[in-house]
């Protein structure tokens, strides 16, 4: 009798254990939190992305890409794309000069885990 009573108190404790849930978090969440946390606790991570959309022309092309393909900001990229010819050159240095583009970009580089790490290799980083 002691060892079915024994028994049913060790499948009741296995039994309640395996009941609960553990949380699980995925990895994606974990590198993109940790992009948002660099992004944030560096003041010159934004400064080193603008450097990067000034220079490097891979970096432009996905950017406007980005900006074209946005619903908020496909009218004004459209406008200084047809202001500036398809200059790629003219239409950044106009995307940086309008503060609403200039936020758009840099928010969607730094939220971008795949952009923010080619960003900041491109910055020395």
């Amino acid at each position: 009798m002691k060892r079915f009573f024994i028994l049913m108190i060790m499948m009741t404790l296995t039994y309640s254990v395996s009941a609960q849930t553990m949380p699980s978090v995925s990895t994606d969440d974990v590198k993109s939190a940790g992009m948002e946390v660099a992004a944030e606790q560096s003041p010159d991570v934004t400064n080193q992305i603008m450097d990067v959309l000034k220079t490097d022309e891979g970096v432009q092309k996905e950017t406007i890409d980005y900006l074209k393909n946005n619903p908020e900001t496909t009218n004004a990229i459209s406008k200084i794309i047809a202001d500036n010819k398809d200059s790629i050159d003219g239409v950044m240095k106009s995307v940086l000069g309008d503060s609403a583009l200039t936020s758009a970009a840099v928010d969607w580089i730094a939220n971008n885990p795949e952009m923010l790490n080619k960003v900041m290799k491109l910055a020395g980083m």
